[in-house]
């Protein structure tokens, strides 16, 4: 029994033995050589970390084909590693590598890397994108998905909500022109208040309050979240910035809370939750936080970027106009079931979620355990440690020449299926994260697949709000270039640093097309 035993032990030791050997052996996956200590710190750019990120796969990717004894079927660029303050960040800027590790392998990278800034100093440990994988995590997507469960519950909830708003965006472009971009997130805001907690912004006000503390707080989550801020670890207090984060999540919800017990109350979503009377507080309350704050940034980003492409491309507007015209006329405004009639302006908000990525470098994974990645047989396994940030490059994928032709190029058509020519990959694929962190709003025990058999509530209201506005828009309005002194102003070509990402800030023209334009703009919201 005692040399049974005896073998046991050094047999399980040999083994323990032996894995430590190899994982100290295998190789991260590709990158620069760092500094002492402080490791690639200068690696992590201050600015667009999206697209160094991309460089810098390009350039490792070519010298891990060239090491000797390594083989790997990778292409170019599609993963590669960093090592900042002993963090290692593993960048992914391929969309099957991001599927296999984020999905397939998901119960191992659902968890969230610990961000001191975001979480405890600024008072966001508690928003869905920041909390570790767990019951907590499954019980508010199933809060999501019994409230936007399907596209057909989307549209009879809040189609008139939807439709209301962006009547009013239309009638206050018409009146202001100069400030179109402030209006697109007031549009946008005013939205997801309305479908979180039942508040109308005032319309008169030029400021409203309750607006610009989901802004404020919205604006702090994603600087405070993009890549590189959670390695940040010896910093002052933020109570101030933590007082503010918890008092717009308390203020919104005794505002619902009021308006009930007044019985003067909006349908919303937070109302339908206390009504129900069986969920935690702190659950509602953050549970509405995220749909406010998560949902308004993403689609003003989106329709910005419609604005700077429509001046970009009068070609691409002429044919959605011409589309819009032929199909819906000039009598009426575009409504949602008009989206399957309209192809070709459906592919241009295809293209707009391509072309303009809100959020490049999604909200980063961690590792829970070691993981060794081999990617096709006979290659040489790398090394994901545990507790290794793991980051979807998605502005590459969604940039990639692989899965787009020309993907620097404005395209709609490139989402219209032609004769000899199949539709390029629907967006939405990438756009709305991966595996159990995918966007939320679909709830399932089991890991989410991309079957998208169960959409999230990101891409069936995202996607609605950008088709209402983009149709609605070109429908009455006519956007061109900016003219200074009869000097036209070209748009900048970048975009704003941060975990939600705009265009940076530019100026367009927006004209109506027509007397009759005007006369249905004026019409519509009564």
């Amino acid at each position: 029994m005692d040399a049974r035993w005896t073998l046991i032990m050094t047999a399980a030791a040999i083994t323990v033995a032996y894995t430590l050997r190899k994982r100290r052996t295998l190789p991260l996956p590709p990158g620069p050589r760092g500094l002492p200590i402080v490791g690639n710190i200068l690696d992590l750019p201050a600015t667009n970390n999206w697209l160094h990120f991309a460089k810098l796969g390009e350039v490792w990717g070519t010298r891990l084909k060239l090491r000797p004894g390594i083989r790997t079927n990778i292409r170019e660029g599609e993963i590669l590693s960093l090592t900042v303050l002993g963090q290692t960040m593993i960048i992914v800027n391929s969309l099957g590598i991001a599927e296999d590790l984020l999905e397939t392998h998901g119960a191992n990278f659902s968890d969230r890397p610990v961000m001191p800034m975001a979480g405890e100093l600024m008072g966001f440990n508690n928003v869905l994108p920041l909390v570790q994988y767990g019951d907590r995590v499954k019980q508010e997507r199933k809060l999501f998905h019994q409230l936007f469960g399907n596209s057909a519950s989307i549209i009879s909830q809040f189609g008139p909500l939807l439709t209301s708003e962006v009547h009013k965006f239309l009638q206050n472009v018409l009146d202001e022109r100069e400030d179109v971009l402030k209006l697109v997130e007031r549009m946008t805001g005013a939205i997801t208040l309305r479908i979180a907690y039942g508040y109308t912004i005032d319309r008169d006000s030029e400021q409203d309050a309750f607006l610009e503390m989901f802004n404020t707080a919205a604006t702090n989550f994603s600087r405070a979240t993009a890549p590189g801020t959670f390695l940040v670890d010896i910093i002052p207090p933020h109570t101030r910035l933590a007082r503010m984060a918890t008092g717009t999540v308390d203020t919104s919800y005794e505002y619902v809370k009021e308006q009930m017990a007044a019985g003067n109350i909006e349908p919303s979503f937070t109302a339908r939750l206390l009504e129900e009377e069986s969920h935690e507080e702190y659950l509602i309350k953050w549970a509405a936080f995220s749909i406010q704050g998560g949902g308004a940034e993403t689609s003003a980003a989106q329709i910005k970027a419609f604005f700077r492409a429509m001046s970009l491309y009068p070609e691409v507007q002429a044919a959605a106009q011409k589309e819009i015209d032929k199909i819906v006329g000039t009598d009426r405004l575009p409504d949602i079931s008009d989206r399957e009639r309209l192809p070709y302006v459906n592919a241009l908000c295809k293209e707009i979620l391509r072309y303009h990525v809100s959020v490049p470098t999604a909200v980063p994974h961690r590792a829970r355990e070691d993981f060794i990645y081999e990617r096709g047989e006979g290659a040489t396994p790398m090394l994901i440690p545990k507790d290794s940030v793991v980051i979807p490059n998605i502005w590459k994928m969604a940039h990639d020449p692989a899965i787009y032709v020309n993907p620097m190029v404005f395209d709609p058509t490139r989402f219209i299926e032609k004769t000899g020519k199949a539709a390029e990959l629907d967006p939405t694929r990438i756009s709305f994260g991966f595996g159990r962190r995918i966007c939320p709003g679909t709830y399932s025990p089991k890991p989410l697949t991309r079957s998208y058999t169960s959409p999230t509530i990101g891409k069936l209201l995202g996607e609605t709000v950008l088709f209402l506005a983009c149709s609605a828009i070109l429908s009455v309005f006519n956007i061109s270039k900016a003219r200074e002194n009869g000097i036209i102003v070209e748009p900048p070509s970048g975009e704003t640093t941060g975990t939600t990402s705009h265009p940076l800030p530019f100026k367009c023209s927006v004209e109506p097309r027509n007397d009759r334009a005007v006369a249905l703009i004026r019409s519509a919201y009564l």
